[in-house]
């Protein structure tokens, strides 16, 4: 379980902040470092290619949004028939997160069911209970029913070569995580 948590923290921070964010760039250097071909080391080949203007550019197009958001990464709007944030879908994990004793401020009004931020409350679940039954409802319920359709709009859509390789990455995570915890998503209508 250290392996998942691990990377659901990198993998979190680099869902939420933009690349060119210091704490990432430190992230993927550090992992990265080394002579043999890994996620990281491609991660940051990627990157480096790429350059922090067009980075910071599908960043904004991506997860912040230019008129028309092509991949959002909240989870409401692809599991709420309105397709809108701050949805019936948030409300049930807010309640969830309420049951876990857990409030996630970032300091601005967003919605909690963020990509990265609920791979970072993934995080705190698993360090906070040894038997894991949150973590596992998170992902069963609030976080998987999603997660491959949105994966899926971020390679389709974004421009960077960075961030196509980071959706697939992260599909592959996810499909690793799934298997290795026997984890069976909730059936729900993907409206997005």
């Amino acid at each position: 379980m250290e392996q998942i948590t691990i990377l659901a923290r990198v993998f979190g921070s680099l869902f939420y902040f933009p690349l060119t964010h210091t704490n990432n760039l430190e992230l993927v250097n550090a992992m990265g470092d080394s002579d043999e071909e890994s996620l990281f080391s491609g991660l940051a080949q990627r990157m480096a290619v790429d350059g922090d203007i067009a980075l910071a550019t599908d960043f904004q197009l991506l997860f912040e949004g230019m008129d028309v958001m092509p991949a959002p990464p909240w989870g409401s709007v692809y599991l709420d028939r309105e397709q809108v944030i701050f949805g019936d879908s948030l409300l049930r994990y807010r309640e969830f997160l309420a049951q876990q004793q857990m409030a996630l401020d970032t300091g601005m009004r967003e919605p909690e069911d963020q990509f990265g931020l609920m791979l970072l409350a993934l995080v705190n679940l698993i360090e906070q209970q040894p038997d894991y039954a949150a973590a596992r409802e998170l992902l069963e319920q609030h976080l998987l029913p999603w997660a491959y359709r949105y994966l899926e709009l971020v390679e389709k859509n974004a421009k960077t070569q960075t961030y196509q390789y980071l959706a697939v990455a992260m599909q592959q995570w996810l499909h690793y995580v799934q298997q290795e915890l026997v984890l069976t998503p909730a059936d729900m209508k993907v409206y997005f």
